[in-house]
């Protein structure tokens, strides 16, 4: 089981685009340097045969300057005697016989016979040197000057001879030129298709390599834009490539199936965010409807208590009275009962709301001739430009008069005053009675719902109190209660023009 896993791991390994890399390097090398090498040696095999056509040549011009190293040191060594002049010659007398070949073959060639001769003149030339350096040393006058002439005419022959076959050599390798010259551009003929079919090769290489890594990128670039534009169902991308390749396409492919997964995921929890969101706004509309009918309700709830003291007062005036003034109370009565009966809007004009307080406070007149004192501060250019709650008004004043005045002697006095300091609308209801304990305030002044228990003493104006808070759930103080105990009390509502109310559906 290991040696097959390491089987594996090596094919993979094999299989890399470092490994293939490396591979075709070291094969293109290979062959490049094999190729290179055959050039060279054809270049070197060339050469050779140039050396050996030149060899005769080089060694003639040789043997030609060594006599002439020869025979100008004699001429100086039998004219002066010198002694340097004789080292000299003897120093060349040596270095041409090391030249000379010992063994001279006879062979069929007329330019090699003609060769050998010259060599064995050469030996006759170094004798007669000899024989001249011994005339000289035995002051043999005749002897050197006959034996320099015969000398220098055997000097003249062999470098006729030497010319002759230079000659007779370089008629014969004109011959060969062409030869060499064909065969010299067959050799370059030869390198530059070596030179192409090796950079064909290394091409053909080069794009194999390019097409095994640029298809399969060009081909996840394709796909990469199609997930850009949001086109999850295509099939998983296969390549047959490198590893390394293999391995950015399996990576794609779960991130594909990811992205993929995970969209299908954030869909079904926006389907189930929308069923919570359609559950919450029919939940809201539930609530707002709950909250219509408490206010429904709580509108309802003032007509009764008032309507039970008001018919009560006008039948004990029908009784004790003229007609006149009955008919008269009977006439504020059904003003005020008109205006309870019309008014079924959240919000009214601020002058119905003054037009009905007026037809009760009429009615309070009657009721209250001696000892009730009502008193307005009311600009009446503000009537037509705002609006304020239906029923607003007349339940706190109502309030005040059956509450406030309960075990005080004397006249009691309710004033009303509406007042304008942008933004807000200012109504004010104050009394100069018993007031209200600090515990009561602050049960009124607490928001509540509809099954909330009201206390009958102060129904009335709590329920203004509620509407309020509901009308205005984000208005600070739109109600305050500023009260002392057997001083009075003073409610007062604030009414922010530029806040829209909210009245529900």
């Amino acid at each position: 089981m290991k040696r097959e896993m390491n089987q594996v791991s090596r094919l993979r390994t094999s299989n890399s685009l470092k490994a293939k890399l490396l591979y075709y390097f070291v094969f293109s090398m290979s062959f490049t340097v094999i190729s290179f090498g055959i050039i060279l040696t054809l270049s070197l095999s060339l050469q050779d045969i140039a050396d050996e056509r030149f060899e005769d040549e080089q060694s003639l011009h040789i043997l030609q300057v060594q006599l002439d190293e020869i025979q100008e040191p004699i001429e100086s060594y039998l004219g002066f005697y010198s002694s340097s002049s004789l080292a000299q010659l003897l120093y060349a007398s040596e270095t041409i016989k090391d030249t000379l070949p010992d063994k001279r073959v006879i062979i069929d060639d007329e330019s090699e016979l003609l060769k050998r001769d010259i060599y064995f003149l050469i030996d006759s030339y170094l004798l007669q040197v000899n024989q001249l350096i011994e005339m000289k040393r035995g002051r043999n006058v005749p002897g050197y000057t006959q034996g320099f002439e015969d000398l220098s005419i055997l000097y003249n022959y062999i470098t006729d001879k030497i010319n002759e076959v230079s000659l007779k050599g370089f008629r014969s390798q004109l011959g060969e030129y062409r030869s060499f010259l064909e065969l010299f551009r067959a050799i370059q003929m030869y390198s530059l298709i070596l030179i192409v079919l090796i950079m064909a090769f290394a091409f053909s290489l080069l794009m194999k390599n390019v097409n095994t890594i640029s298809f399969p990128i060009h081909q996840l670039s394709l796909m990469a834009g199609k997930i850009s534009d949001g086109d999850f169902d295509m099939e998983d991308v296969q390549f047959d490539s490198v590893d390394e390749i293999n391995h950015v396409a399996s990576a794609f492919n779960e991130m594909k199936n990811s992205i993929s997964h995970y969209i299908n995921e954030l869909k079904k929890q926006k389907d189930i965010e929308q069923q919570i969101m359609t559950e919450r706004v029919r939940n809201l509309n539930m609530e707002q409807l709950l909250k219509r009918m408490e206010l429904y309700t709580m509108q309802a709830q003032m007509n009764p208590h008032f309507l039970f003291n008001t018919i009560n007062t006008g039948v004990q005036l029908a009784i004790v009275e003229e007609a006149e003034k009955t008919a008269d109370f009977m006439e504020n009565l059904a003003a005020l009962f008109r205006y309870n009966i019309r008014e079924k809007k959240f919000f009214v004009p601020l002058r119905h709301e003054y037009d009905g307080l007026m037809s009760y406070f009429n009615i309070l007149k009657i009721r209250f001739p001696k000892t009730l004192r009502l008193e307005l501060d009311i600009n009446e250019e503000l009537l037509d430009d705002f609006t304020c709650p239906a029923m607003a008004l007349q339940p706190i004043v109502e309030n005040s008069v059956l509450h406030a005045f309960k075990n005080k002697e004397g006249i009691g006095t309710v004033s009303v005053s509406i007042e304008y300091n942008h933004p807000i609308l200012r109504i004010s209801v104050k009394d100069d009675g018993i007031g209200i304990p600090e515990k009561t305030v602050k049960a009124l002044l607490t928001p509540h719902t509809h099954d909330y228990q009201l206390s009958s003493k102060v129904m009335g104006l709590e329920n203004v109190i509620q509407r309020c808070y509901f009308f205005y759930p984000e208005v600070e103080n739109v109600v305050e209660i500023h009260s002392e105990i057997g001083r009075g009390t003073d409610i007062i509502i604030n009414i922010n023009t530029e806040v829209e109310p909210c009245i529900g559906l």
